[in-house]
């Protein structure tokens, strides 16, 4: 199933979108493979954050002590 969508992009990149896919069907492609692409490199984005959230008091306490170490002048 697909929705038909309006949506404004700058000039310069539906001129580079129409010089790479000059045909209707192919600047679809293109624009439903790039937003597959963000979304999926966002999903791993947030998954990183998850896992640091989950050791953020671990990962804190490892950098008090190294502070603790820290010999200022």
């Amino acid at each position: 199933m697909t929705t038909q969508t309006s949506i404004n992009i700058p000039d310069d990149l539906v001129a580079e979108l129409y010089r790479r896919a000059p045909q209707s069907d192919a600047r679809t492609a293109l624009i439903v493979e790039a937003l597959r692409c963000f979304f999926a490199t966002h999903d791993t984005a947030n998954s990183d954050l998850e896992i640091l959230n989950r050791y953020a008091d671990e990962l804190n306490q490892e950098a008090e002590d190294v502070l603790d170490y820290q010999v200022i002048p």
